[in-house]
């Protein structure tokens, strides 16, 4: 039987300078959990996600908190008003739930063995954390893996930038307001392979070959810093799973 423990803390820390006063604890739970008692499948989770507890406003601080809970976790704690104890356990047990009665009626409709069904484990990982503060804006990057059986899981990046007045979620136009739809187009169209030089030229690999069409619009998933806007794409949004996550920077200065 497979060793299974959880640990759920809150851990208060201050962030580095960059991002300007912003405390945070931490949603930290790894857990392995069988599918059965003595069962050698399982599923695991890991989480470690950072909620603020300072550098936003009052109103602000809540809308941060629900926006992390519902990108991370799920919709289905947008209204969750527990602690982050609480938060995890919650989240722990309707896994483990879905996961032995998924599996269990799988095994059972097809009237297969635990020995004949090779994909019977599941992996979860969600990790979540502020990065860099540009003017009122910040950034948070939610890194997060799933397996569910299959040949490959799915791994994914999805940042989003913070109005720290507000603690709304920003789009890109707010953070670099005048520029149209259309130029921006243009612009993720002329950067497309910036990020990608190193895989261009391999004797596999030529650059008609990587993206599913001739266009690119802005992805939802982007970070702001000093250098400009970074959208991020995950596998299959715009080129085959085997390109993994692409990232297309827009410079400020063709932003102007």
């Amino acid at each position: 039987m497979k060793r299974t423990f959880l640990l759920i803390a809150a851990a208060l820390f201050a962030l580095t300078s960059c991002t300007k006063e912003i405390k945070t604890e931490t949603l930290k739970l790894e857990e392995e959990i069988p599918l059965h008692e003595g069962s050698d499948n399982s599923v695991t989770l890991n989480l470690d996600i950072d909620f603020p507890v300072s550098g936003f406003s009052k109103e602000a601080l809540e809308e941060v908190r629900k926006a992390i809970r519902v990108h991370t976790l799920g919709e289905s704690y947008v209204e969750f008003t527990g602690s982050l104890a609480e938060l995890g356990k919650d989240w722990r047990d309707a896994i483990a739930e879905d996961y032995i009665s998924s599996n269990t009626a799988m095994l059972e409709e097809m009237e297969m063995t635990e020995d004949e069904a090779p994909f019977l484990n599941w992996e979860f990982e969600y990790k979540g954390a502020f990065g860099e503060t540009w003017g009122q804006y910040v950034n948070y990057i939610v890194d997060q893996y799933q397996y569910l059986g299959g040949a490959h899981g799915m791994n994914g990046i999805f940042p989003f930038v913070f109005d720290r007045k507000t603690g709304e979620m920003v789009e890109w136009n707010v953070v670099a307001p005048g520029v149209s739809d259309e130029k921006m187009d243009e612009l993720l169209l002329k950067h497309r392979l910036d990020d990608l030089k190193e895989i261009i030229g391999d004797e596999d690999i030529n650059e008609e070959d990587i993206f599913f069409s001739e266009t690119i619009e802005a992805s939802p998933w982007f970070t702001v810093d000093d250098e400009g806007l970074t959208f991020y794409y995950q596998p299959y949004d715009i080129a085959p799973y085997v390109f993994g996550i692409i990232t297309v920077p827009v410079p400020w200065e063709e932003l102007k």
